[in-house]
């Protein structure tokens, strides 16, 4: 995945990639394709095995980050043993805060890539 990552990014004007769309396929197997609108990127078209290691990298950055707020919220239980339990909605918020945190930190896959990856925890 780092090698096809390292690949410059082709660019390709939508008018052109719709009217040649097989060829803009097979480029997209040998590097990311910026399909472009009036000249600026509108989207990227991207061979599916490395968008499938990039989602797999995001879930496992998103999995540390809870387990790292989880151990963090631990340990302060522990310090603290006579503190009142954690209700559903305050940890709904733990968990959502961790969520909002982690989507707007840059993942080394992908610097700069601050979309979510993951829908906020909702109380029922």
């Amino acid at each position: 995945m780092a090698e096809y990552l390292s690949r410059p990014q082709q660019f390709v004007a939508v008018a052109e990639a719709h009217a040649a769309f097989r060829h803009t396929l097979d480029m997209a197997h040998q590097a990311s394709v910026v399909l472009t609108t009036n000249g600026a990127p509108a989207a990227a078209l991207v061979s599916f095995a490395p968008l499938e290691a990039m989602r797999g990298a995001l879930r496992h950055l998103l999995v540390e980050a809870l387990e790292a707020s989880f151990a963090q919220v631990q340990a302060q239980v522990v310090s603290a043993p006579h503190a009142e339990p954690t209700s559903e909605a305050e940890l709904a918020a733990l968990v959502n805060d961790v969520v909002q945190r982690t989507r707007h930190q840059p993942s080394p896959m992908a610097p700069g890539l601050t979309e979510p990856c993951a829908q906020p925890v909702r109380d029922p």
